[in-house]
C-alpha cells in the first residue's frame, strides 16, 4: 500500500503542475481552449481505457466500477 500511496502523491503533483500549465497556456491564448481540452480528454480516455483493460486481465470489474465512480462522482 506506501508504493501505491506514493505513486498517487506522485500522480497527483504531476497532474496539479498540468492544470497549472493548461491555465497558463489559456491565459496567453485563449484560442488554444480546445487544444487543451482536447489533451486532458485524450489522457482520461487512454487512463480509462487501460483500468478496463486491466480490470478484465485481473478479473476485478468491481474494482474500476468503483474507481470510475469515484471519478464520475468523487464519491
Amino acid at each position: 500500500m506506501e508504493e501505491m500511496k506514493k505513486r498517487f502523491e506522485e500522480a497527483s503533483k504531476v497532474l496539479r503542475q498540468t492544470v497549472d500549465i493548461s491555465f497558463a497556456e489559456y491565459s496567453k491564448d485563449k484560442s488554444t481552449k480546445n487544444e487543451i481540452v482536447k489533451l486532458w480528454q485524450e489522457t482520461i480516455n487512454d487512463f480509462l481505457q487501460y483500468a478496463v483493460k486491466m480490470s478484465e486481465k485481473h478479473q476485478a470489474k468491481e474494482l474500476y466500477k468503483s474507481i470510475a465512480r469515484t471519478l464520475i462522482f468523487g464519491k
